[in-house]
């Protein structure tokens, strides 16, 4: 399945803790590097992905990482089928999704087991779209 992903990844000073994602590792359960796309105050980086199986472990990898001010650490992810960018912040020492108004995520079960995928990010959709929410919510 081709899932086109972007992720940014926003934080203020971490600089030295982002260095080594931006060069090629294949000791890491995900695959690709990041860019680096920072300027001023905050530091940026971007990196996108062809495949869904390219991203796994991404996220859990950045929860991690010794971040100087996790609390500064933000993450934004974009599902190819997603309607806008998920935002992702460190509550707790843990990697969380933050829930942005009018939006909600959705799970489909797979049509082979019935069951939805823990690997499956789901699409996020707009409520207040045109479409609206699936079920009419």
């Amino acid at each position: 399945m081709s899932r086109f992903a972007e992720v940014i990844v926003l934080a203020s000073n971490e600089k030295e803790t982002m260095e080594p994602l931006t060069q090629p590792d294949d000791s890491r359960e995900w695959s690709g590097c990041f860019t680096d796309i920072g300027h001023g105050m905050f530091g940026g980086w971007a990196i996108e992905f062809v495949r869904r199986s390219r991203w796994i472990g991404l996220l859990e990898h950045l929860e991690s990482l010794p971040w100087k001010s996790p609390h500064s650490v933000q993450v934004l992810v974009h599902d190819e089928e997603d309607e806008c960018f998920g935002l992702w912040m460190i509550h707790d020492g843990r990697l969380v999704e933050i829930p942005l108004p009018r939006t909600r995520r959705a799970f489909w079960p797979s049509h082979y087991t019935g069951e939805v995928d823990p690997d499956d990010p789901g699409i996020l959709i707009r409520t207040d779209g045109p479409g609206g929410w699936p079920d009419g919510g």
